[in-house]
Protein backbone atom coordinates (compact mmCIF):
# COMPACT_ATOMS: atom_id res chain seq x y z
CA UNK A 1 0.00 0.00 0.00
CA UNK A 2 1.18 3.57 -0.50
CA UNK A 3 2.33 5.01 2.60
CA UNK A 4 0.67 8.51 1.81
CA UNK A 5 -2.66 10.24 1.19
CA UNK A 6 -2.95 12.20 -1.91
CA UNK A 7 -2.74 15.32 -0.58
CA UNK A 8 0.81 15.31 0.68
CA UNK A 9 2.75 18.19 -1.16
CA UNK A 10 6.35 16.29 -1.74
CA UNK A 11 7.83 13.55 -2.83
CA UNK A 12 11.89 12.72 -3.83
CA UNK A 13 13.14 9.50 -5.46
CA UNK A 14 15.25 7.90 -7.76
CA UNK A 15 15.02 5.56 -10.31
CA UNK A 16 16.63 3.95 -13.53
CA UNK A 17 15.50 5.42 -16.74
CA UNK A 18 14.52 1.60 -18.45
CA UNK A 19 12.44 0.72 -15.25
CA UNK A 20 10.52 4.41 -14.89
CA UNK A 21 9.97 4.02 -18.53
CA UNK A 22 8.70 -0.01 -18.52
CA UNK A 23 5.99 0.84 -16.37
CA UNK A 24 4.94 4.08 -18.01
CA UNK A 25 5.07 2.11 -20.77
CA UNK A 26 2.36 0.01 -19.44
CA UNK A 27 -0.14 2.67 -17.52
CA UNK A 28 -0.37 5.34 -20.17
CA UNK A 29 -1.91 2.68 -22.32
CA UNK A 30 -4.98 3.88 -20.47
CA UNK A 31 -5.09 7.24 -21.52
CA UNK A 32 -7.36 8.39 -23.95
CA UNK A 33 -6.75 10.11 -26.17
CA UNK A 34 -9.42 12.80 -25.73
CA UNK A 35 -10.08 12.45 -21.79
CA UNK A 36 -13.41 13.13 -20.61
CA UNK A 37 -11.46 15.12 -17.67
CA UNK A 38 -8.50 16.82 -17.21
CA UNK A 39 -7.62 14.64 -14.01
CA UNK A 40 -7.34 11.65 -16.51
CA UNK A 41 -4.47 13.29 -18.65
CA UNK A 42 -2.27 12.22 -15.28
CA UNK A 43 -0.15 9.30 -13.99
CA UNK A 44 -0.60 9.30 -10.52
CA UNK A 45 3.09 8.61 -8.58
CA UNK A 46 2.32 7.34 -5.13
CA UNK A 47 6.06 5.66 -3.28
CA UNK A 48 6.41 2.38 -1.77
CA UNK A 49 8.84 0.89 0.79
CA UNK A 50 10.93 0.47 -2.28
CA UNK A 51 9.66 1.16 -4.90
CA UNK A 52 7.21 3.40 -7.11
CA UNK A 53 3.16 2.74 -7.70
CA UNK A 54 2.07 4.34 -11.26
CA UNK A 55 -1.84 4.89 -11.87
CA UNK A 56 -3.64 5.94 -15.00
CA UNK A 57 -6.96 5.76 -15.84
CA UNK A 58 -9.58 6.64 -18.61
CA UNK A 59 -12.74 6.13 -16.02
CA UNK A 60 -13.59 2.73 -18.11
CA UNK A 61 -9.84 1.43 -18.00
CA UNK A 62 -7.31 1.98 -15.19
CA UNK A 63 -3.87 0.12 -14.72
CA UNK A 64 -1.06 0.43 -12.11
CA UNK A 65 2.11 -0.45 -12.24
CA UNK A 66 5.10 -1.26 -9.68
CA UNK A 67 8.15 0.83 -10.39
CA UNK A 68 11.50 -0.37 -8.38
CA UNK A 69 13.28 2.76 -7.12
CA UNK A 70 14.83 4.31 -3.82
CA UNK A 71 12.65 6.32 -2.01
CA UNK A 72 14.24 9.56 -0.28
CA UNK A 73 11.00 10.76 0.54
CA UNK A 74 7.42 9.56 0.68
CA UNK A 75 4.52 11.74 -1.01
CA UNK A 76 2.26 11.37 -4.38
CA UNK A 77 2.13 13.61 -7.20
CA UNK A 78 0.01 13.36 -9.98
CA UNK A 79 1.88 14.50 -13.17
CA UNK A 80 0.69 14.98 -16.82
CA UNK A 81 0.87 11.74 -18.00
CA UNK A 82 1.88 11.99 -21.80
CA UNK A 83 4.27 15.14 -21.51
CA UNK A 84 6.33 12.88 -18.22
CA UNK A 85 6.36 9.66 -20.54
CA UNK A 86 7.97 11.54 -22.76
CA UNK A 87 10.36 13.62 -20.92
CA UNK A 88 11.31 10.13 -19.08
CA UNK A 89 11.70 8.01 -22.94
CA UNK A 90 14.28 11.39 -23.50
CA UNK A 91 16.30 11.24 -20.72
CA UNK A 92 20.19 9.53 -20.74
CA UNK A 93 20.40 5.78 -19.58
CA UNK A 94 20.69 5.64 -15.79
CA UNK A 95 19.51 7.36 -12.72
CA UNK A 96 16.73 9.80 -12.82
CA UNK A 97 16.11 11.99 -9.76
CA UNK A 98 12.77 13.44 -9.37
CA UNK A 99 11.60 15.37 -6.65
CA UNK A 100 8.27 17.04 -6.29
CA UNK A 101 8.86 20.75 -4.05
CA UNK A 102 5.97 22.37 -2.05
CA UNK A 103 5.04 24.17 -5.40
CA UNK A 104 3.97 21.33 -6.84
CA UNK A 105 6.68 21.34 -9.23
CA UNK A 106 8.12 17.78 -10.11
CA UNK A 107 12.19 18.26 -10.73
CA UNK A 108 13.80 15.96 -12.94
CA UNK A 109 17.40 15.72 -12.57
CA UNK A 110 19.61 13.04 -14.79
CA UNK A 111 23.41 13.45 -16.12
CA UNK A 112 23.84 16.90 -17.52
CA UNK A 113 19.90 17.30 -17.90
CA UNK A 114 17.15 19.46 -15.44
CA UNK A 115 13.74 20.06 -15.92
CA UNK A 116 10.52 20.45 -14.20
CA UNK A 117 6.85 19.60 -14.79
CA UNK A 118 4.08 21.07 -13.18
CA UNK A 119 1.82 18.81 -11.13
CA UNK A 120 -2.08 18.40 -11.29
CA UNK A 121 -4.29 18.32 -8.02
CA UNK A 122 -3.81 14.66 -6.65
CA UNK A 123 -6.90 14.97 -4.91
CA UNK A 124 -8.61 14.64 -7.55
CA UNK A 125 -7.28 11.28 -8.91
CA UNK A 126 -10.07 8.58 -8.38
CA UNK A 127 -9.60 5.66 -5.85
CA UNK A 128 -8.86 2.66 -7.92
CA UNK A 129 -9.33 -0.18 -5.62
CA UNK A 130 -8.44 -3.84 -5.58
CA UNK A 131 -11.37 -6.32 -6.97
CA UNK A 132 -12.28 -8.98 -4.64
CA UNK A 133 -14.64 -11.57 -4.69
CA UNK A 134 -14.78 -15.48 -4.46
CA UNK A 135 -14.44 -15.57 -8.93
CA UNK A 136 -10.90 -15.95 -9.71
CA UNK A 137 -8.90 -17.84 -12.56
CA UNK A 138 -5.38 -18.40 -13.05
CA UNK A 139 -4.31 -18.57 -17.10
CA UNK A 140 -0.68 -18.98 -18.32
CA UNK A 141 -0.02 -15.42 -19.97
CA UNK A 142 1.25 -16.78 -23.55
CA UNK A 143 -2.11 -19.05 -23.50
CA UNK A 144 -4.60 -16.73 -22.70
CA UNK A 145 -2.82 -13.72 -24.99
CA UNK A 146 -2.85 -16.00 -27.46
CA UNK A 147 -6.79 -17.15 -27.02
CA UNK A 148 -7.19 -13.32 -26.82
CA UNK A 149 -6.11 -12.26 -29.98
CA UNK A 150 -8.01 -15.32 -31.98
CA UNK A 151 -11.99 -14.20 -30.83
CA UNK A 152 -11.05 -10.21 -30.71
CA UNK A 153 -11.78 -9.84 -34.79
CA UNK A 154 -15.02 -10.95 -34.36
CA UNK A 155 -15.87 -8.71 -32.03
CA UNK A 156 -18.67 -6.49 -32.61
CA UNK A 157 -18.10 -2.24 -33.18
CA UNK A 158 -22.13 -1.45 -33.20
CA UNK A 159 -22.39 -0.10 -29.65
CA UNK A 160 -26.54 -0.15 -30.05
CA UNK A 161 -25.91 -3.72 -29.45
CA UNK A 162 -23.20 -3.32 -26.63
CA UNK A 163 -22.84 -6.60 -25.25
CA UNK A 164 -21.49 -7.86 -28.37
CA UNK A 165 -18.24 -5.22 -28.31
CA UNK A 166 -17.32 -7.49 -25.14
CA UNK A 167 -15.75 -10.93 -25.10
CA UNK A 168 -17.49 -13.86 -23.41
CA UNK A 169 -15.40 -15.66 -20.76
CA UNK A 170 -17.13 -18.80 -19.42
CA UNK A 171 -14.70 -20.95 -16.93
CA UNK A 172 -15.16 -24.40 -16.01
CA UNK A 173 -13.71 -26.69 -13.79
CA UNK A 174 -11.03 -28.42 -16.28
CA UNK A 175 -11.25 -25.37 -18.80
CA UNK A 176 -11.95 -21.54 -19.86
CA UNK A 177 -13.80 -20.62 -22.95
CA UNK A 178 -13.21 -17.29 -24.50
CA UNK A 179 -16.00 -16.54 -27.74
CA UNK A 180 -16.39 -13.33 -29.68
CA UNK A 181 -19.77 -12.39 -31.82
CA UNK A 182 -20.50 -10.11 -34.20
CA UNK A 183 -23.45 -11.64 -36.31
CA UNK A 184 -21.24 -12.36 -38.80
CA UNK A 185 -18.82 -14.38 -37.54
CA UNK A 186 -18.08 -16.50 -34.04
CA UNK A 187 -14.78 -17.16 -32.87
CA UNK A 188 -14.40 -19.34 -29.87
CA UNK A 189 -11.00 -20.36 -28.08
CA UNK A 190 -10.29 -23.13 -25.67
CA UNK A 191 -8.03 -22.95 -23.05
CA UNK A 192 -7.22 -26.39 -20.93
CA UNK A 193 -6.53 -25.35 -17.09
CA UNK A 194 -7.62 -26.81 -13.77
CA UNK A 195 -10.33 -24.08 -12.05
CA UNK A 196 -11.59 -24.20 -8.74
CA UNK A 197 -15.29 -22.70 -8.97
CA UNK A 198 -16.65 -20.90 -6.32
CA UNK A 199 -19.79 -22.47 -4.33
CA UNK A 200 -22.06 -19.84 -5.99
CA UNK A 201 -21.50 -21.83 -9.85
CA UNK A 202 -24.32 -22.59 -11.19
CA UNK A 203 -24.59 -25.19 -13.71
CA UNK A 204 -20.97 -25.50 -12.91
CA UNK A 205 -19.97 -22.04 -14.61
CA UNK A 206 -18.92 -18.66 -14.09
CA UNK A 207 -18.72 -16.13 -16.79
CA UNK A 208 -18.44 -12.61 -17.25
CA UNK A 209 -18.28 -10.20 -20.55
CA UNK A 210 -15.22 -8.21 -20.67
CA UNK A 211 -15.33 -4.67 -23.21
CA UNK A 212 -13.52 -6.17 -26.16
CA UNK A 213 -11.25 -2.69 -25.74
CA UNK A 214 -9.70 -3.73 -22.55
CA UNK A 215 -9.14 -7.32 -23.38
CA UNK A 216 -7.26 -6.03 -26.47
CA UNK A 217 -5.07 -3.85 -23.87
CA UNK A 218 -4.02 -6.54 -21.87
CA UNK A 219 -3.16 -8.80 -24.62
CA UNK A 220 -0.97 -6.57 -25.83
CA UNK A 221 0.59 -6.24 -21.98
CA UNK A 222 0.80 -9.95 -21.40
CA UNK A 223 4.22 -11.31 -21.57
CA UNK A 224 5.09 -14.22 -23.61
CA UNK A 225 5.52 -17.00 -20.69
CA UNK A 226 3.73 -19.72 -18.99
CA UNK A 227 3.82 -17.51 -15.89
CA UNK A 228 0.31 -16.94 -14.51
CA UNK A 229 -2.03 -14.22 -14.92
CA UNK A 230 -4.34 -14.05 -12.49
CA UNK A 231 -8.15 -12.83 -13.01
CA UNK A 232 -10.38 -11.91 -10.11
CA UNK A 233 -13.78 -10.50 -10.88
CA UNK A 234 -17.49 -9.84 -9.47
CA UNK A 235 -20.62 -9.03 -10.53
CA UNK A 236 -19.59 -5.96 -11.94
CA UNK A 237 -15.87 -5.46 -12.27
CA UNK A 238 -12.57 -7.30 -13.43
CA UNK A 239 -9.20 -7.20 -12.18
CA UNK A 240 -5.92 -9.07 -13.99
CA UNK A 241 -2.82 -9.28 -12.38
CA UNK A 242 0.49 -10.73 -13.49
CA UNK A 243 3.92 -9.56 -13.32
CA UNK A 244 4.06 -5.87 -11.19
CA UNK A 245 1.16 -4.57 -13.89
CA UNK A 246 -2.66 -4.60 -12.62
CA UNK A 247 -5.56 -3.96 -14.98
CA UNK A 248 -8.95 -2.81 -13.86
CA UNK A 249 -12.25 -2.73 -15.92
CA UNK A 250 -16.15 -2.62 -15.57
CA UNK A 251 -18.19 -5.79 -16.69
CA UNK A 252 -20.68 -5.40 -19.44
CA UNK A 253 -23.77 -6.33 -18.38
CA UNK A 254 -26.71 -7.65 -20.03
CA UNK A 255 -27.35 -11.19 -21.99
CA UNK A 256 -24.69 -12.17 -23.93
CA UNK A 257 -25.97 -13.98 -27.10
CA UNK A 258 -26.54 -17.86 -26.75
CA UNK A 259 -23.63 -19.10 -29.01
CA UNK A 260 -24.33 -22.85 -28.13
CA UNK A 261 -27.89 -22.53 -29.93
CA UNK A 262 -25.48 -21.26 -33.33
CA UNK A 263 -23.44 -24.00 -33.20
CA UNK A 264 -24.42 -26.65 -35.50
CA UNK A 265 -23.97 -30.09 -34.04
CA UNK A 266 -24.21 -31.83 -37.44
CA UNK A 267 -24.13 -31.11 -40.89
CA UNK A 268 -24.34 -32.47 -44.48
CA UNK A 269 -21.13 -31.58 -46.22
CA UNK A 270 -17.31 -32.00 -44.80
CA UNK A 271 -14.33 -30.67 -46.15
CA UNK A 272 -10.98 -31.23 -45.01
CA UNK A 273 -7.98 -28.97 -46.41
CA UNK A 274 -4.34 -28.29 -46.08
CA UNK A 275 -4.87 -24.59 -44.23
CA UNK A 276 -1.66 -23.13 -45.05
CA UNK A 277 -2.55 -23.81 -49.00
CA UNK A 278 -6.39 -22.87 -48.15
CA UNK A 279 -5.00 -19.24 -46.85
CA UNK A 280 -2.61 -18.84 -49.87
CA UNK A 281 -5.71 -19.45 -52.37
CA UNK A 282 -7.77 -17.07 -50.01
CA UNK A 283 -5.34 -14.12 -50.11
CA UNK A 284 -4.64 -14.57 -53.98
CA UNK A 285 -8.63 -14.47 -54.86
CA UNK A 286 -9.28 -11.26 -51.85
CA UNK A 287 -6.98 -9.03 -53.90
CA UNK A 288 -9.36 -9.37 -56.93
CA UNK A 289 -12.23 -9.38 -54.73
CA UNK A 290 -11.21 -6.27 -53.26
CA UNK A 291 -11.07 -4.88 -57.02
CA UNK A 292 -15.21 -6.17 -56.93
CA UNK A 293 -18.03 -4.38 -55.60
CA UNK A 294 -19.15 -6.87 -52.64
CA UNK A 295 -15.55 -8.44 -51.96
CA UNK A 296 -16.85 -12.02 -52.81
CA UNK A 297 -15.08 -15.33 -52.86
CA UNK A 298 -16.58 -18.06 -54.47
CA UNK A 299 -16.64 -21.72 -53.72
CA UNK A 300 -17.25 -25.15 -55.04
CA UNK A 301 -16.76 -28.11 -53.07
CA UNK A 302 -16.63 -31.06 -55.57
CA UNK A 303 -17.13 -34.60 -54.74
CA UNK A 304 -13.77 -35.35 -56.95
CA UNK A 305 -11.95 -34.33 -53.61
CA UNK A 306 -11.06 -30.42 -55.56
CA UNK A 307 -12.23 -27.21 -53.80
CA UNK A 308 -12.74 -25.12 -56.93
CA UNK A 309 -12.45 -20.87 -55.65
CA UNK A 310 -12.93 -17.35 -57.55
CA UNK A 311 -13.18 -14.03 -57.36
CA UNK A 312 -14.08 -11.75 -60.12
CA UNK A 313 -13.90 -8.05 -60.58
CA UNK A 314 -13.55 -5.34 -63.72
CA UNK A 315 -10.08 -5.72 -63.88
CA UNK A 316 -9.67 -9.41 -63.87
CA UNK A 317 -10.53 -12.61 -62.06
CA UNK A 318 -8.50 -15.68 -59.87
CA UNK A 319 -9.81 -18.98 -60.20
CA UNK A 320 -7.43 -21.41 -57.76
CA UNK A 321 -7.96 -25.45 -57.13
CA UNK A 322 -7.75 -27.58 -54.30
CA UNK A 323 -7.41 -31.08 -53.19
CA UNK A 324 -9.53 -31.75 -50.40
CA UNK A 325 -10.54 -34.49 -48.29
CA UNK A 326 -14.55 -34.39 -49.09
CA UNK A 327 -17.70 -36.24 -47.61
CA UNK A 328 -21.79 -35.57 -47.97
CA UNK A 329 -23.07 -33.62 -50.80
CA UNK A 330 -21.91 -30.91 -53.27
CA UNK A 331 -21.99 -27.47 -52.64
CA UNK A 332 -21.09 -23.65 -54.30
CA UNK A 333 -21.31 -21.01 -51.31
CA UNK A 334 -20.10 -17.37 -51.02
CA UNK A 335 -18.30 -15.31 -48.54
CA UNK A 336 -17.65 -11.99 -48.08
CA UNK A 337 -13.46 -12.23 -48.75
CA UNK A 338 -12.88 -10.25 -45.61
CA UNK A 339 -14.50 -12.43 -42.95
CA UNK A 340 -12.65 -16.07 -44.10
CA UNK A 341 -9.61 -13.77 -43.94
CA UNK A 342 -10.16 -13.00 -40.75
CA UNK A 343 -10.77 -16.48 -39.77
CA UNK A 344 -8.27 -18.81 -42.08
CA UNK A 345 -5.59 -16.20 -40.73
CA UNK A 346 -6.26 -16.91 -36.68
CA UNK A 347 -6.04 -20.73 -36.97
CA UNK A 348 -2.89 -22.57 -36.28
CA UNK A 349 -1.97 -26.34 -37.46
CA UNK A 350 -1.82 -28.15 -40.64
CA UNK A 351 -5.07 -29.18 -41.58
CA UNK A 352 -8.67 -28.08 -41.04
CA UNK A 353 -12.34 -28.93 -40.98
CA UNK A 354 -15.15 -26.91 -42.51
CA UNK A 355 -18.75 -27.94 -42.19
CA UNK A 356 -21.40 -26.89 -44.27
CA UNK A 357 -25.37 -27.33 -44.20
CA UNK A 358 -26.70 -25.45 -47.15
CA UNK A 359 -24.99 -22.53 -48.93
CA UNK A 360 -26.86 -19.45 -46.70
CA UNK A 361 -26.15 -21.40 -43.61
CA UNK A 362 -23.21 -20.75 -41.06
CA UNK A 363 -19.86 -22.43 -42.14
CA UNK A 364 -18.28 -24.19 -39.07
CA UNK A 365 -14.66 -24.48 -38.78
CA UNK A 366 -12.90 -26.59 -36.41
CA UNK A 367 -9.63 -28.61 -35.81
CA UNK A 368 -9.38 -31.48 -37.40
CA UNK A 369 -9.39 -33.75 -33.83
CA UNK A 370 -10.12 -32.19 -30.70
CA UNK A 371 -11.82 -28.59 -30.09
CA UNK A 372 -9.55 -26.14 -29.18
CA UNK A 373 -11.18 -23.64 -31.44
CA UNK A 374 -14.38 -23.21 -33.57
CA UNK A 375 -15.13 -20.87 -35.86
CA UNK A 376 -18.30 -19.58 -38.00
CA UNK A 377 -18.69 -17.95 -40.54
CA UNK A 378 -21.80 -16.74 -42.02
CA UNK A 379 -22.23 -16.95 -46.24
CA UNK A 380 -23.54 -14.15 -48.48
CA UNK A 381 -26.85 -14.94 -50.02
CA UNK A 382 -26.83 -14.67 -53.61
CA UNK A 383 -29.52 -13.99 -56.17
CA UNK A 384 -30.11 -15.11 -59.52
Amino acid sequence: MPHTEKGDDSMHFRVQTDEMNHGLGMVTRAIAARPVKQVYDGVLIETLDDALMLTCTDGEISIKATVSAIVEEDGCALLPAKLFAEMMRKQPAGEVDVRVDERRRALIRSRGSNASIACMAAEDFPDIRDVSGENQVNLPCNRFRDAVGKVLFAVSTDESRKILTGVLMEVYENETLMVGVDGFRLALQRIEAENKLPSSATKGVIHAVVPGRILGEVSKMLPDTEDEAHIVFNSSHIMYSFGAVRVYATLLTGEFIDYRKILPSSWTTEIMVMRSLFSDAIDRCSLMAREGKNNLIYLQLLSDGRMEMTANAERGDVHEELDIGFEGNELSITFNARYLTDVIHNINGERICMCFNSNVSPCLIKPVEGNEFAFLVLPVRQFH
